[in-house]
């Protein structure tokens, strides 16, 4: 039985929303009977997610998520300056997450030897297969991608320079401020901004530092020997491989970047195994090839999150003529 706060996360948004495995409900029954305030979290998360289900329209509910989301960034921030205690709450992070209607993320404070509250964080995650949308305590939005990880001090705004700390992909419509700048820091690179929309994918197990820039301007700070320093203007996507040690900056549609954040992945002239990637990491699932080969097939076209696995491998099998088969959380794809 895992003790990781972040597993039992996921574990607990899975089974609320009927995603659970066998094996992760077991888990979760076993953590709920190991004590009093398991139960207790779990029941208030089971009430929190059925309250969610209310007949309202998308606007409505976004609109109003943002209004509590504001507010909760403001309260927290009190509760820091107030408090000298290790403190761990639960909240209601995402606007959006697919295919689970409802995704949780979690607010932790962790305390230093002196409680300062430069050493205290909020961190918000997205497990596979869910996107989040949340809004910081200056405004700024933000698009958290599947099996991706922000953080921050809860009390950026007060700070010389707003700082995010991303692991995964996320997309950024930051608030502007030119007194105060905003950083995203990722392990390859750092993306100075001080109000613009642009899209960060680096994840921590990866060698690429991509940057892809919708609006304004941002300048990349490339943590190689030489610390190089780039400008990208919109429309630009600048990928860093840090095994090379080699920028590559090209003109591209932001959309194909971008439109995850909406439950899309928008293909043009791609090759099955750019594709396969993609549902491996929505999914959750490991795809193997029957022939090598059959991976550079081309696709040009749009797959939703919030259609099931099937779909897109009906979508598969039609388009290149493929049959699949899927054994536990492996699909194997053959020739017809």
């Amino acid at each position: 039985m895992t003790d990781s706060i972040k597993d039992i996360e996921i574990i607990i948004g899975k089974s609320i929303s009927g995603n659970i495995t066998s094996i992760e409900n077991k888990e979760l029954k076993s953590w709920i009977a190991a004590s009093d305030a398991n139960r207790l979290l779990f029941n208030k998360t089971l009430k929190a997610w059925e309250k969610s289900k209310n007949l309202l329209s998308d606007s409505e509910i976004k609109e109003d998520k943002l209004k509590i989301q504001h507010e909760i960034n403001k309260k927290l921030q009190l509760t820091i300056q107030k408090s000298r205690k290790r403190i761990l709450f639960y909240k209601i992070a995402a606007i959006l997450a697919i295919p689970i209607s409802l995704t949780l993320g979690w607010y932790i404070f962790q305390n230093s030897k002196n409680n300062s509250p430069e050493n205290q964080f909020c961190e918000i995650t997205s497990p596979k297969g869910n996107i989040s949308k949340c809004l910081l305590p200056d405004g700024t939005e933000v698009w958290v991608n599947t099996n991706s990880t922000i953080s921050y001090n809860p009390n950026f705004s007060n700070q010389k320079i707003r700082e995010v700390k991303l692991d995964g992909e996320a997309y950024f419509h930051v608030a502007r401020n030119n007194k105060q700048p905003f950083n995203v820091i990722t392990s390859l690179g750092c993306v100075k901004v001080t109000g613009t929309e642009f899209n960060v994918k680096a994840y921590s197990c990866s060698n690429l530092f991509e940057t892809t820039l919708t609006k304004g301007t941002v300048e990349l700070l490339i943590y190689s020997n030489n610390q190089q320093s780039i400008k990208l203007m919109p429309g630009e996507r600048a990928v860093y491989n840090s095994e090379k040690n080699k920028i590559n900056i090209t003109k591209v549609d932001t959309k194909i970047y971008s439109s995850w954040r909406n439950g899309e992945i928008i293909f043009k002239d791609a090759t099955l195994n750019d594709l396969i990637k993609k549902l491996e990491n929505i999914y959750d699932i490991k795809f193997y090839l029957d022939d090598e080969k059959i991976g550079e097939f081309r696709f040009r076209g749009m797959f939703r999150y919030n259609n099931n696995l099937i779909d897109a491998l009906e979508k598969i099998k039609k388009t290149a003529n493929l049959d699949y088969y899927i054994e536990n959380k492996e699909v194997r794809l053959i020739k017809q």
